[in-house]
């Protein structure tokens, strides 16, 4: 709605199709002619095309009309009456007011003021699309922007209303400084700093309940009694105020409180069942979600107690929310057989029988039975360690009978419950002139004189309280996997606001609290690791800690259980912005400052980590220590107790970090000519790095040449106690042009720099728990050590290191620089007969010093991550959009995305960090984006369902008031797949650097990649890649696999939202919404993930699906 939004106020109207001839009545002979004329707009520019009717109160008869080119409509011929005059346009929220027709005002004038409907639902998808974001990394996160801008309206249902079907009409305000060169609102908040609101209440926001509350104290400037010369003034270089004579309805109160009551409900009894990509029907899990509130505002009047007047105001709320969500999960789990060591019925993923061996012997394990049977690859159950017996009590047993075509063997359907809560409550003083009638509760600087109006001081002051709380249950494959997340959150401000003449100034001050609690089934209850569990060794012994050790395996489902997790996030902050409006030039000036606290308690990796791989029971040549290929097997490793890699990482109760920041930023939004604007920005950032208040963090000094590395600790010399240099050279030049060069053509042009501030905050925590203020190991071993005296075990995971050895597993280049996105664009919008519009553009993006992580071994040290800023992406975007203003109550758009977006940094944008293949030759890795997506069309539509009244269909009676009013609109998007990296997990190269994952495979010469029919079994052609081996080489005869990354297209998207909604207007200020959503309303499955681990057992298979259809009703009472 962003879009639609500028698109209006950036272009002027055209003529819409032939406007519908006004409605007329004869009048006896002498008597006067009444009639009714004004506009309709969105700021001050015109819209063509806006249905206006005036209905009778008395008689109900109606008067209706469009408006034409210019915006403007006339209704004549009516007769004497009262008059509701409503003004009506798609991606709109309706417009309202009522006149009065008599001889002594045989004629009124109507200007109506449209504002966006979908503002919220807007806000709502942009909250969801940042948590989506969350973790997939800076520059994935700025190129989703740039592509959901390129996406246009897929969000919402009202993206085509009336935006495109006007041209420029010199008022090109709105220039693309959004960052991704969509037509941003006016003022950018990235140039302005300006602090965006910390909650959205989706069942009528504050922001809603402003609009509405200033519309209803508008119409009493304009209509009561005499009127109120100068009114609000038509905006920048638009007519003064207009005065109508008119009286309110009876009984209604203009001070009167204003409000939303919503509900909204999904539940399992209206939704599809999930699709099965095993074959075997999923029982739908039980689940419900409802969301519910009360948002109400309006003067601050409580009988005998307080009367506030026309100066106090009030906003208050109470949001929930209540429910479950699904969750559905098929895994791999060892058979009965293989839990008791018996692996003679097992197979590898090739199908090639389990063969396991003893390396201290080479003889293959066999054991003899009851039967006096010798049964080969079974081990002796005495072998089996106590540690693995206490763990297997966690690893569930399997509960298919005939595993899946991919040896899924064990299903858990369940539900994550989860509620919330926010009560939310803002107050407001007016002063002087603006307490009067016809200002509003929440006055927005700069008011509506632009070129024309008066403008009145605008004085006040504001404070504002928000309480929020929330749990969730964690929900993993296992059930012992279970835990459980809890949130609560305080922001309280207040602010200034005082106008005089042109300028005004806002003076604003902020602390935000928020508490967050993660803990799992054992933490301070019961230990399953240490001595009174698996009896590990060497680990962490604070109850609050306790939890079951992580488990990897190549070839099952391991243990991963929720890490406990302590965290108190505290931000003061005062800010303050000056506007001041002169001339051709709206200037914004401003600064904040802000401190960040942050008390930090976590277990980390406490209780440890085993990456088991079968190395154990491989067999090898003699003279080797690389297994022989199909030999060894994980799980067995696990029963002996021989991990090849364990990590642990535990340290202090608690730390404390903090960190400063301040910013300055100037805007100048210039009118140069009247087919001419500038919108020139510069912002300065300065995000400081966190310190720890007892300096109980460390760092590591890595050689240039990567070969060495030296402990370093807060205000050693020649590094300061952040460990890291401050980066103070982020300068954001944001430029941006709107140019009308014909009467139908519009091009606009920008250019914006963005930094990633938030990189910090990461940093810090992985600078806690390290040496020497916390325990922490990264141990590996192979067949010498397995053979040795000492053989790393579950037991024994973590001997004790030399004092001279270097066991931190974290590092940053003390140089680092915060990386930064250049964002480019082009669009060109031209106006086609029949209301068409179609906007041809170019995005580009350039990311810069993005985060690039290396996994280290150096002499003297373990394992570690080196992390520094090294990478740079590309990115390009052309795109095509056509939309068809609403016309015939129908509105349609659509939109073609053709990008591609390039690499090196593989630890952004694919959901997780993902450590460089190469650690000297991060080249190697450049490849496509993980969020690449070649191309995508993507539409929506509105249509005025033709019945009820001035309708072809069921006009009057029973059949108006249930089939009139309702609305049908819907998206879709048709989109090609994301890409994929072939991988090898527990790879000997990645296993002696301490990390999983990075190596990728080989690409084996003469075989395609994509095959004419991939199934959910077979997505791609598996024999295209191979683990590196001594049977599967690359030419250049490097360990490393040569496939690129992200060369594996996944499916391919599909999908098809509708909705229908119908507004039931009770009185003139009171009205029922109803509506009803279904998100993949034709049950189309949509596969999301496929696994590329050559050595998986999943290998090549499907492995995801996306919601099935969900059908959501919501109920809303406007007052």
């Amino acid at each position: 709605m962003i879009l639609l939004a500028s698109s209006v106020r950036a272009q002027e109207p055209v003529p819409p199709e032939t406007a519908p001839t006004p409605q007329s009545t004869r009048t006896s002979a002498g008597a006067p002619a009444y009639e009714i004329s004004g506009s309709a707009k969105s700021g001050k520019t015109p819209l063509p095309g806006v249905t206006v009717t005036a209905a009778n109160t008395l008689t109900g008869k109606k008067y209706s009309a469009a408006t034409n080119s210019e915006g403007k409509f006339v209704l004549s011929g009516m007769t004497r009456g009262r008059y509701v005059v409503r003004a009506e346009f798609m991606g709109f929220a309706a417009f309202t007011q009522e006149v009065v027709l008599n001889p002594e005002n045989s004629s009124a004038k109507v200007e109506a003021e449209l504002i966006l409907a979908s503002r919220q639902q807007e806000q709502s998808n942009g909250n969801l699309a940042a948590v989506a974001a969350a973790g997939r990394g800076f520059q994935s996160l700025a190129m989703d922007s740039t592509l959901s801008a390129l996406a246009g309206g897929n969000s919402g249902f009202g993206g085509m209303g009336g935006n495109g079907g006007s041209q420029g009409n010199g008022d090109l305000s709105t220039l693309p400084l959004n960052g991704a060169g969509a037509e941003g609102p006016t003022e950018s908040v990235s140039i302005s700093g300006a602090q965006g609101r910390t909650q959205d209440f989706g069942g009528g926001n504050e922001e809603e309940l402003q609009q509405r509350i200033q519309e209803f104290r508008d119409r009493m400037q304009r209509e009561g009694g005499g009127g109120f010369p100068g009114g609000g003034g038509g905006g920048f270089g638009g007519p003064g105020g207009m005065v109508v004579i008119g009286r309110m309805p009876r009984g209604f109160n203009i001070n009167q409180p204003h409000g939303i009551v919503y509900f909204s409900d999904d539940n399992a009894g209206l939704d599809a069942r999930p699709y099965s990509l095993t074959g075997i029907e999923s029982p739908k899990a039980d689940y419900n979600q409802a969301r519910f509130g009360v948002n109400v505002g309006g003067p601050l009047n409580i009988p005998k107690i307080f009367n506030g007047g026309k100066k106090w105001f009030f906003f208050g709320g109470w949001n929930g929310s209540r429910g479950s969500n699904p969750y559905d999960a098929f895994s791999t789990v060892p058979t009965v057989d293989e839990r008791n060591g018996n692996f003679s019925a097992a197979t590898y993923n090739d199908g090639k029988p389990v063969q396991i061996f003893d390396p201290k012997t080479g003889q293959q394990y066999q054991f003899q039975n009851s039967q006096g049977q010798t049964v080969p690859n079974e081990i002796d159950p005495a072998l089996i360690t106590p540690a693995a017996k206490a763990l297997l009590n966690y690893i569930p047993v399997p509960n298919i009978m005939t595993p899946t075509a991919s040896g899924q063997n064990f299903h858990y359907v369940t539900s994550a419950e989860s509620n919330s809560d926010t009560v939310m409550l803002r107050l407001i003083h007016n002063f002087g002139p603006a307490g009067g009638p016809g200002s509003g509760p929440f006055v927005i600087s700069g008011g509506g004189g632009g070129g024309g109006g008066r403008r009145r001081s605008q004085n006040n002051i504001n404070f504002g309280l928000n309480w929020s709380r929330s749990s969730n249950n964690i929900v993993n494959p296992f059930p012992s996997l279970a835990g459980g997340t809890g949130t609560q959150g305080l922001n309280a401000s207040a602010g200034w606001t005082y106008g005089k003449g042109r300028v005004t100034n806002t003076f604003r001050v902020n602390y935000n609290h928020n508490h967050v609690s993660t803990t799992n089934l054992y933490s301070n209850v019961l230990d399953v690791s240490g001595p009174g569990g698996a009896g590990i060794s060497g680990i962490s012994n604070d109850p609050f800690d306790w939890g079951l050790p992580g488990i990897s395996f190549t070839s099952f489902g391991g243990l991963n259980d929720p890490t406990a997790r302590r965290e108190l996030d505290q931000t003061y902050s005062i800010s303050e912005t000056v506007a001041w409006n002169r001339g051709k030039h709206n200037w914004r000036f401003g600064g904040d400052y802000r401190l960040i606290l942050q008390s930090f308690h976590s277990a980390r990796n406490a209780e440890g980590s085993f990456v088991f791989t079968g190395f154990a029971t491989s067999q090898y040549a003699t003279g080797s220590t690389q297994p022989v290929t199909d030999t060894g097997y994980d799980f067995a490793d696990f029963l002996l107790g021989f991990p090849q890699q364990t990590s642990l990482q535990s340290g202090a109760n608690s730390y404390n970090f903090r960190a400063k920041a301040f910013d300055f930023y100037t805007q100048d939004d210039w009118r140069f000519r009247s087919n001419l604007s500038f919108n020139l920005g510069l912002r300065y950032e300065y995000n400081g790095p966190y310190t720890e208040a007892a300096n109980r963090i460390a760092n590591l000094d890595v050689a240039p040449s990567l070969t060495a590395a030296t402990l370093v600790l807060p205000a050693q010399a020649g590094f300061p106690a952040s460990l890291v240099r401050p980066d103070h050279n982020n300068f954001a030049p944001r430029v941006g042009i709107a140019w009308k060069p014909q009467k139908q053509m519009v091009v606009r042009a920008g250019y914006g720099v963005n930094y990633n501030l938030a990189q910090y905050g990461t940093m810090i925590q992985n600078f806690a728990f390290q040496p020497p203020f916390a325990n922490t190991a990264t141990n590996t071993t192979d067949l010498n050590g397995l053979t040795g005296a000492s053989p790393l075990t579950i037991t024994n995971g973590f001997p004790t290191a030399s004092s001279s050895t270097v066991t931190n597993n974290f590092a940053v280049n003390p140089n680092y620089r915060l990386g930064y996105v250049q964002i480019w664009n082009l669009d060109v919008q031209r106006e086609l007969p029949g209301g068409v519009v179609m906007n041809a553009g170019y995005n580009g993006a350039k990311g810069t010093r993005l985060d690039t992580e290396r996994a280290l071994l150096v002499s003297g040290g373990q394992p570690f991550i080196y992390e520094s800023s090294e990478g740079n992406s590309i990115l390009h975007a052309a795109s095509v959009r056509v939309r068809k203003r609403m016309a015939k109550g129908l509105g349609l758009s659509a939109q073609y995305v053709f990008s591609k977006s390039i690499d090196d940094a593989s630890s952004i944008g694919g959901g997780g960090s993902v450590v460089a293949q190469d650690p000297f030759d991060i080249s190697a890795d450049r490849g496509l984006s993980s969020f690449d997506q070649r191309h995508k069309f993507a539409g929506n539509w509105i249509y005025d369902l033709p019945f009820g009244e001035n309708r072809r269909f069921a006009p009057k009676g029973a059949g108006n008031h249930i089939l009139g009013g309702w609305q049908w609109s819907g998206d879709f998007t048709i989109a090609s797949g994301l890409y994929f990296t072939p991988r090898v997990l527990g790879g000997g190269v990645d296993i002696g650097r301490g990390v999983s994952g990075s190596l990728r495979a080989n690409a084996v010469a003469g075989q395609s990649i994509s095959i004419s029919d991939p199934t959910t079994l077979k997505w791609f052609n598996t024999v295209a890649f191979c683990a590196p081996s001594a049977t599967c080489v690359n030419p250049s005869g490097s360990g490393f696999g040569d496939a690129g990354r992200n060369v594996i297209e996944g499916p391919g998207q599909v999908s098809m939202n509708m909705s229908l909604n119908k507004t039931i207007t009770v009185k003139e200020s009171r009205a029922l919404e109803l509506r009803i959503t279904a998100n993949n309303v034709f049950n189309i499955v949509r596969f999301t993930s496929i696994n590329t681990v050559v050595n998986s057992f999943t290998y090549g298979e499907v492995t995801g699906a996306g919601s099935m259809r969900r059908v959501t009703m919501t109920a809303r009472f406007r007052f």
